[in-house]
């Protein structure tokens, strides 16, 4: 087994379910907070999984993010610079606009190609690398921790959209 056989198998999981979470939901759907005015929308939960997966792998990988060397900045009508959103305010937040769910799934659908990639290309010795540093990241971490960070993080929030789509529903729990 490879070192990134792992994650690239819980990164699929988590695209099947980011998937099934989005298909069919309204531009409203996406905007709405269904747990109340304090919860993130389930657009910009989607966005900001995959701004997470971007920025990480990106550096990992030592290539420009997907964000801008795709011109998916563009597709959102956001600045290149517009980082991950992970210190956004709720008014920030609710300001998002998630454009539609193919927008949305093509990000992440190109974004994953890159990790893919990435952890496809992972070698045993790898994982003890220093991971580049790069602003607004933990520094002195290794690439087994950005690996196992990044995918933990994308877990969470895949969690969380996928219980959003169930009360967008009214259905309960939208699991895998």
């Amino acid at each position: 087994m490879s070192a990134g056989e792992i994650p690239n198998a819980t990164l699929d999981r988590v695209g099947g379910v980011l998937t099934r979470a989005l298909t069919d939901l309204s531009v409203e759907q996406l905007r709405k907070q269904p747990a109340g005015p304090e919860s993130n929308p389930i657009g910009w939960l989607a966005w900001h999984l995959t701004r997470v997966h971007d920025g990480a792998f990106s550096n990992l990988f030592g290539h420009e993010q997907v964000w801008v060397s795709e011109g998916w900045c563009d597709k959102f009508g956001l600045s290149p610079y517009t980082l991950s959103g992970g210190r956004s305010t709720l008014d920030e937040v609710r300001a998002f606009d998630p454009i539609d769910a193919d927008t949305l799934l093509g990000y992440w659908e190109a974004v994953r190609a890159r990790s893919r990639d990435f952890l496809e290309q992972l070698k045993d010795e790898d994982i003890e690398a220093p991971t580049p540093t790069r602003p607004n990241q933990p520094q002195n971490e290794t690439v087994k921790i950005t690996v196992a960070r990044v995918t933990s993080d994308a877990s969470q929030h895949i969690g969380q959209i996928a219980y959003a789509r169930g009360l967008v529903d009214k259905h309960g729990w939208y699991g895998a």
